[in-house]
């Protein structure tokens, strides 16, 4: 049976099936091992604090969640050329969000505000990480709607 994963060119086929994916687990993973201290939200000002553990076990549960519906839509539906094209759409949309967050957090939790943001010298390698990993993926699923890997079939 033909899937909507059979309509893309080879390159973004691998790209969404195999490499995005890990790439989202090793984060959610790595976001929960190492307890970035930009993820945790343990607040003093809170009368109820917040776990350290608990906002990233919940970021990593919605990611997993969205990640397996991208599979499935893969995967599982019909072959359609428009609902294969609104669902990089909204992956492009999530790196944007992707970007908004980690700046706001970064904003939040420096006492320079989004000045901090702007200061890149004194990002660590994971805030660089986390910035320049979706300029990749973004460029993958622009490059797939705009055709530059072949055509996507439909």
């Amino acid at each position: 049976m033909a899937t909507n994963a059979s309509l893309l060119p080879i390159i973004p086929r691998v790209f969404f099936l195999y490499l995005e994916p890990v790439a989202i687990t090793y984060g959610m993973i790595l976001n929960y091992a190492t307890r970035l201290p930009m993820i945790e939200l343990s607040s003093t000002s809170n009368s109820l604090p917040i776990q350290t553990l608990f906002m990233p076990a919940m970021a990593d549960g919605y990611l997993f969640n969205m990640m397996l519906y991208g599979l499935i839509i893969l995967l599982s539906s019909p072959p359609n050329k428009r609902l294969v094209q609104l669902h990089i759409l909204i992956l492009i949309i999530a790196d944007f969000t992707h970007w908004a967050g980690l700046f706001a957090t970064i904003a939040e939790n420096d006492p320079r505000g989004w000045a901090a943001v702007l200061d890149t010298d004194r990002w660590s390698p994971e805030v660089w990480n986390l910035a320049t990993y979706p300029i990749q993926t973004l460029s993958i699923k622009i490059a797939t709607l705009a055709g530059l890997f072949g055509k996507i079939q439909g």
